[in-house]
């Protein structure tokens, strides 16, 4: 297991990071990168920017998940590179769904996987079988690995046809993330004026349906809030 420093982490934006930032972004000095995950989101980038800025990167393992249109199109790492053990990850080979509001749903459905979600993305929620069998092998190792939540995104998305290239990455049960069995609860404090009040609600995550709009979930948190406050008196 490995900490991300936040200082560590960068988003790159189309048009507006420079070949010369991502030098800077990955100056080593004499040392080569061990591991470099990799996650691109949006549109199909033009002129494949991207893929000439890091031909120079010199990494020994490298995770990329690509989550856009036509995402077989995009390549990380030419394949001349023998030393780079690497996973990719797609999306789709031509179009990929997203919601203005819930987002990218190859997105989601990573995210659910890896903060351990009781209540899937997909309209089954807390009845889904997929999320079940996740779950049940997350929990037997401890772990969410990056074969299991590969598996469990990939079955949500079988119009899409995500696609999962692995070259010379001999570990594919590689581990992501500590599982958490219990479901994930939001603790919130209430503030009245410029007063913290001695009141904290919790609500858990399934409770809340995080695909509608904005309004939607804003009158779902407020339900919750008021019966929070009517049970504690």
């Amino acid at each position: 297991m490995c900490v991300i420093r936040p200082e560590n982490v960068r988003e790159l934006v189309w048009k507006t990071t420079s070949c010369e930032q991502f030098e800077q972004i990955f100056a080593m000095k004499d040392n080569q990168l061990e591991f470099l995950l990799v996650y691109y989101t949006g549109h199909t980038a033009k002129g494949n920017q991207l893929e000439k800025c890091l031909e120079e990167v010199r990494v020994r393992r490298l995770v990329c998940i690509i989550d856009c249109c036509r995402a077989d199109e995009v390549r990380l790492i030419p394949d001349i590179k023998k030393e780079c053990s690497r996973v990719v990850l797609r999306s789709s080979e031509t179009t990929a769904k997203a919601s203005p509001t819930a987002g990218s749903t190859f997105t989601r459905y990573y995210l659910a996987g890896l903060r351990s979600a009781v209540k899937c993305p997909c309209p089954q929620g807390v009845k889904c079988e997929r999320l079940k069998r996740f779950r049940e092998k997350s929990s037997a190792s401890g772990f969410v690995t990056l074969a299991n939540l590969f598996e469990y995104a990939a079955e949500h998305m079988e119009s899409q046809k995500p696609i999962k290239c692995e070259i010379s990455y001999a570990n594919s049960n590689h581990v992501l993330a500590f599982f958490n069995r219990e479901p994930i609860v939001y603790v919130l404090q209430v503030v009245y004026g410029e007063k913290q009040l001695p009141v904290e609600i919790e609500i858990e995550e399934q409770m809340i349906d995080f695909s509608q709009s904005f309004h939607d979930i804003y009158l779902q948190l407020k339900q919750e809030i008021l019966s929070s406050l009517f049970s504690q008196g």
